[in-house]
């Protein structure tokens, strides 16, 4: 089986040149001051020149499935971005989009919203900072307006090229990255503050084209922090659809033991072998995920010195998320009394 470590087969490099982003470099990661800059969070556009005011952050949620513990390390990012620099968080749900792009039923999309909000409410977000709006539950006027406004100064022929739409793509789709721009520059529109956007590469597109509109429509344009891809449990694309590949916020201790003892690693074929060569840290997922969601990098040393093997690893690692599922597993429901403070509308 194929796979990669955390920034997989993706050369870097060359897509932030292609983007016109730029690495965040040693002073800025110091100022950004969290463990996951700029090994994991490694890229930006104008991060360096946002933090230095009142800014907010704009991150949303495509609730077609439950969320994994890759969404929940970009939730608390943010929410460590909000404690440390006072900024205003707008998390737009994009439930329609599921409906344009997935098929999916509004009860389903519904439901996922819930799912998805008992979750993010769950981070500890301040709600005097923080809005929270589901496109086909309570989206604000101003935000439909927006999208409408930035529609008329983008060309289908722009964003065809830009998303890889077709004559056969419904209508819904080939208006949607103007509700997309609407989301980001909301807090610009409304409340005058510039936006940050924490967003993976393979997202980028929507703030790409938000930047070029942003200046039609007299708005500065958004700054973003770009991350790289974290490799499922299986060594492909994590994914919410694919449940081998996920470990999901909800699941138990014994769903995650089974997940992460068939998860791919870079032992060697013996025993003897392993601790002899070591073990292939690099593409191993159960190292990356030690590093990127731990950061303990000791047991990675340890692996790749052949001191432990894959078995061992895997224990820790299962210890490690379920210690942190568990306390996220006890916010979640208490969130459910919280839901009335973000949504009203679904109490």
């Amino acid at each position: 089986m194929d796979a990669y470590n955390v920034e997989g087969d993706v050369d870097y490099d060359k897509l932030i040149k292609e983007f016109g982003a730029s690495l965040i470099d040693d002073r800025l990661a110091r100022k950004i001051g969290h463990p996951l800059v700029p090994e994991l969070f490694f890229a930006h556009r104008d991060l360096d020149k946002i933090i230095e005011g009142k800014f907010a952050i704009v991150s949303g949620r495509g609730p077609s499935m439950k969320m994994h513990i890759g969404h929940l390390m970009l939730f608390r990012f943010i929410k460590f971005l909000q404690d440390k620099f006072g900024a205003f968080v707008f998390i737009p749900f994009s439930d329609d989009e599921k409906l344009l792009a997935r098929g999916f039923s509004a009860e389903h999309v519904l439901k996922m919203d819930y799912e998805n909000l008992l979750d993010i409410i769950a981070i500890g977000f301040d709600p005097r900072k923080t809005e929270i709006a589901l496109d086909m539950v309570n989206m604000k006027q101003e935000v439909y307006n927006l999208a409408v406004e930035i529609s008329a100064r983008m060309t289908a022929s722009t964003v065809r090229a830009a998303m890889g739409f077709t004559g056969e793509t419904n209508i819904g789709l080939q208006f949607y990255p103007a509700m997309q721009a609407a989301h980001i520059l909301y807090p610009t529109k409304s409340r005058g503050l510039p936006v940050l956007v924490p967003i993976g590469v393979d997202q980028d597109v929507f703030v790409k084209l938000t930047r070029d509109v942003a200046g039609k429509i007299g708005l500065k344009k958004p700054g973003d922090i770009l991350s790289k891809f974290i490799p499922g449990l299986t060594g492909t694309k994590m994914s919410s659809s694919k449940p081998e590949t996920s470990i999901f916020t909800t699941d138990t201790r014994e769903e995650v033991k089974k997940k992460i003892w068939n998860a791919f690693t870079g032992g060697r074929d013996t025993a003897e072998e392993h601790r002899r060569l070591g073990g292939r840290t690099d593409v191993c997922v159960v190292c990356n995920y030690h590093r990127v969601f731990f950061q303990n990098h000791e047991i990675v040393r340890k692996c790749g010195a052949g001191e432990i093997l894959c078995g061992e690893s895997k224990r820790v690692l299962l210890e490690e998320v379920w210690e942190m599922l568990e306390k996220h597993q006890k916010e979640r429901e208490k969130a459910k009394d919280r839901v009335k403070k973000f949504v009203p509308e679904l109490a």
